[in-house]
């Protein structure tokens, strides 16, 4: 039996003990004599040894115990493959994609016309839902289901009629065509997903990258059977396990198309791996599949792995034991192909038994897990390795009046238990400074009457970034920047950011009070400003000191000719936003971003409107002018 099974069944026992007499105590401790020597056997337990051990040998209370045990892994254990879909806000998943050759214009494409040399211009349309596009001068245009090529040449033709420097071997001008937004395509997502209902996705979306869109696949739902419905057709099945554990792209990359219906159903196994494996978790089973294929999807065998597997099962309710017992199987793994998974089963791969000279920290410190032992170690050296005690804040955390040692008893393998109070302890008295054991388990407990600190972040050029608590309510971020030791000195002070649930708040000074989980960020001067917009070129322009909102606009290359010059953004640094009017220009500082609208469609000049106006503004301007007479 392998150590790390022993310390978690003394951990278990021990806790059932510390409620008990000492005559239960004897009992509980046969029982687990006689659990190690069943478990330790390589033959299949039958229905009938079960149903007797269930009967006889087993207590209820440490069958309610294992079954408790059992509940506590189930949820440490992570369900394979469904983090995947978690990256859909962080990554752009198409930026970079070239567009297929394949790829034809339609409604809701936008195409972007440029023209350089002696005649300049650049414009973008948008096809509309009858193909066509209007271009000024050029006319109505059909380019739906042109390839770009096909649109480019059919483009130049129709410019040649008004742009005669376009013409001839030897032309003056040229003429460019880009495609800027794409149309999208409406699939529906239902089943076992997150966001269900229809989804306007890109037009080069896979069922991947469809299913990162919408969300992603709840737990309940199966990655090994998500059904293409398209039309009357019959579904197309798709198995992701492919991809997610070996990398193999053909399922993945299954193209959606407009109107398809991805429909995600339940998953009908789950079959927990634990153990010497590389990768335990959660993993899905399909009709045929072995033993030996879920240890394949859990990364295979680990170098330390004993060749018996375990697989436990629930027996039938139709079969002689109490409903949904579990029976065990010890299974050689050279043998594993041969035993097909029938449900939802546990399979643990053992470790080879390792019984070098360790103790074991669990509980509230900063760093639990297992520890080299050597003669002479002492309870306080353990707990300078683990940490904590001697952190003030942490120390907080941490219930210092009780923890439990328990301590391996070489007869009977059942734990004797030392209690010790670590507040004493770091205090010196020395009584509790216990000398340490091969195989020791400290167990330090939580403080349940700790309340976490609020906590805010801030990084950048300033002197000590870094997490820091909120000493008082109303704490304000120029005390904060403070405490983090002030500006460094290429901070860049006008375009300190804040943000708050991910939103940037427009910051007019630094007196704004803080809360839980602000994020605050000092960036290094830039010395650009940004134009975006209608401008000819877009991008970043040098900032000059008392350069005005006009200078970085020509800078840019001026407007275009669909440029609505009396309506300009300026967003500063810090958030805060201007807008350009009649009487108030925005002054422009390092780091702004300068954004130039569109000019918006003016409506039809109406005479006969116009005339009804100006006759009923003359009839209460003669009304006033008679009532000032009286």
């Amino acid at each position: 039996m392998r150590k790390i099974t022993i310390h978690v069944a003394l951990i278990l026992f021990a806790g059932v003990a510390l409620a008990q007499s000492q005559q239960d105590i004897e009992r509980y401790k046969k029982q687990y004599e006689q659990l190690l020597q069943d478990r330790s056997s390589n033959q299949v337990i039958g229905v009938e040894n079960i149903s007797e051990s269930i009967d006889g040998d087993i207590p209820t209370e440490f069958i309610m115990a294992e079954k408790k045990d059992l509940e506590k892994t189930e949820k440490t254990l992570k369900y394979f493959g469904y983090n995947f879909f978690t990256m859909r806000d962080s990554i752009p998943i198409w930026d970079n994609l070239p567009l297929p050759s394949s790829y034809r214009l339609g409604p809701g494409d936008e195409i972007i016309i440029s023209l350089w040399g002696e005649t300049q211009l650049r414009s973008s349309y948008f096809i509309g839902r009858d193909g066509m596009v209007y271009i000024e001068r050029v006319g109505q245009l059909n380019l739906t289901g042109k390839s770009m090529e096909q649109a480019g040449s059919y483009l130049e033709k129709q410019f040649q009629k008004v742009y005669e420097t376009l013409k001839g071997s030897n032309p003056s001008t040229f003429l460019d065509v880009s495609l800027g937004k794409l149309k999208s395509i409406n699939v529906t997502f239902v089943g076992e997903v997150k966001l269900p209902g229809i989804h306007p996705l890109h037009p080069f979306s896979t069922v991947l990258t469809g299913l990162i869109q919408a969300g992603g696949v709840d737990t309940t739902g199966s990655l090994r059977n998500i059904q293409i419905i398209r039309g009357d057709n019959d579904p197309q099945q798709v198995d992701l396990y492919a991809f997610l554990s070996a990398g193999k792209t053909a399922a993945a990359n299954t193209r959606l198309q407009d109107n398809d219906v991805i429909f995600i159903p339940t998953r009908n196994s789950s079959i927990e791996i634990e153990g010497a494996v590389k990768r335990p978790g959660i993993y899905e089973s399909i009709p045929g599949e072995t033993v030996a294929d879920l240890v394949d999807y859990a990364g295979g065998l680990k170098i330390n792995a004993q060749h018996n597997l375990a697989v436990y099962r629930l027996n039938p309710a139709s079969s002689s034991l109490e409903q949904n017992a579990k029976s065990v199987i010890y299974v050689p793994f050279n043998e594993a192909h041969q035993v097909t998974i029938q449900g939802n089963e546990q399979i643990i791969v053992y470790a080879v038994p390792d019984y070098t000279k360790s103790v074991y920290v669990f509980g509230q410190v900063k760093n639990p897990g297992e520890y080299g032992f050597e003669e002479g170690m002492h309870l306080l050296d353990l707990m300078h390795l683990v940490g904590g005690l001697f952190d003030d804040t942490y120390y907080q955390t941490i219930y210092a009046e009780k923890a439990d040692i328990l301590r391996r008893n070489s007869k009977s393998n059942f734990p004797e238990i030392i209690s010790v109070n670590l507040a004493d302890l770091i205090q010196g008295n020395q009584t509790q400074n216990i000398e340490l054991q091969n195989w020791d388990v400290v167990l330090v407990r939580q403080n349940q009457n700790f309340t976490i600190s609020k906590q805010v972040q801030i990084t950048g050029s300033v002197k000590v970034p870094g997490v820091y608590s909120l000493q008082q309510p109303n704490e304000t971020l120029e005390n904060l920047l403070d405490r983090s030791g002030s500006f460094t000195d290429q901070a860049y002070v006008d375009g300190v950011k804040l943000f708050r649930n991910n939103i940037q708040v427009a910051l007019n000074s630094f007196d704004l009070a803080l809360v839980d989980g602000d994020s605050i960020d000092v960036p290094e001067h830039t010395g650009v400003v940004q134009v975006l917009g209608e401008v000819y070129n877009t991008g970043y322009v040098q900032y000059v000191n008392k350069r005005n909102l006009n200078n970085y606009i020509e800078a840019a290359g001026g407007f275009t000719l669909d440029a609505r010059k009396k309506y300009i953004t300026v967003i500063y640094p810090n958030g805060d936003v201007k807008v350009k009017g009649t009487f108030f220009i925005p002054v422009i500082i390092e780091g702004s971003v300068i954004i130039v609208h569109k000019k918006e469609e003016q409506l039809p000049f109406d005479m006969t409107e116009f005339l009804k106006e100006t006759a009923s503004i003359i009839a209460s301007l003669a009304t006033i002018f008679y009532i000032l007479q009286i």
